[in-house]
């Protein structure tokens, strides 16, 4: 029942009433968080240089799991009661939540990662695809481009969708084997997707693009005067944020109502 945003120079805001109001959380550091993922009762958010850190009281406070390595971390999934974090290199281990990381693979360039159908998937440079089962090893998928550069993807009814350069989207609904394109709806870059409310909306530059459940349609290009770096969904609720600690919140992904500053 919380929102948990976090962004440049270590800013952390937590809503617990859907976005409505927003309140400051403290994490301690100045780095850049780039993501952020709950289970377990545990926020875990990543970044700058090597940042991992977790918070078990609701995004209040926040402490720094171990880590010694300093590539940026991107993304971030829970799932089978582990974090896995992903950087440009190799993923990021915690089977502690949050406390401990140890690095795994090499050479995956992925952005961002999912976790569903208990197989975690990652996405990132030329349309990279990786999947796991657990995080101890990967697999790659085919996401039906070589040139896009996918920085989301999400998970939702049985189905993941990663978006990415130039209004790119497509879907697989094989655990990340094989995707399919979609018709892209003259958007420019989409940076993040979430699924709620029987839609998919990826935000972007720009953009804000929204999909049926089972992307029996094309999707279509919603509003071209937001720009938004990331998405989420909860409790019946889209929650986007971008640049000066903009959030909006909105239930169809076509009407959005500013909520902070």
């Amino acid at each position: 029942n919380t929102f948990v945003a976090v962004g440049k120079n270590g800013t952390v805001r937590t809503s617990s009433d859907n976005g409505a109001t927003w309140d400051n959380g403290t994490s301690g550091i100045t780095s850049e968080l780039n993501e952020i993922a709950y289970g377990n009762s545990t926020f875990v958010s990543v970044g700058q240089s090597g940042t991992h850190l977790y918070s078990r009281d609701d995004g209040t406070s926040w402490s720094t799991g171990t880590w010694s390595e300093t590539d940026h971390i991107t993304g971030v999934a829970f799932g089978k009661n582990t974090f896995i974090g992903v950087s440009s290199t190799f993923l990021t281990k915690s089977t502690d939540n949050g406390s401990t990381w140890n690095p795994i693979g090499s050479g995956v360039e992925v952005y961002d990662i999912a976790f569903g159908n208990s197989k975690f998937v990652g996405s990132g440079a030329e349309g990279a695809i990786q999947r796991s089962d657990n995080g101890s090893g990967c697999a790659t998928g085919d996401s039906d481009t070589t040139t896009n550069t996918l920085y989301g993807i999400t998970f939702g009814n049985n189905r993941l969708l990663t978006v990415g350069s130039d209004g790119w989207l497509s879907y697989s609904s094989d655990n990340g084997s094989i995707f399919t394109a979609l018709t892209i709806p003259l958007a420019n870059h989409l940076y993040s997707t979430a699924y709620g409310n029987n839609i998919f909306v990826a935000v972007g530059y720009k953009s804000v693009v929204v999909s049926d459940n089972d992307f029996s349609e094309d999707p279509i290009l919603k509003a071209n005067s937001y720009t938004f770096n990331d998405v989420t969904f909860g409790n019946g609720v889209f929650v986007a944020v971008g640049n000066d600690e903009i959030i909006y919140t909105s239930t169809d992904g076509d009407s959005w109502t500013k909520v902070y500053p």
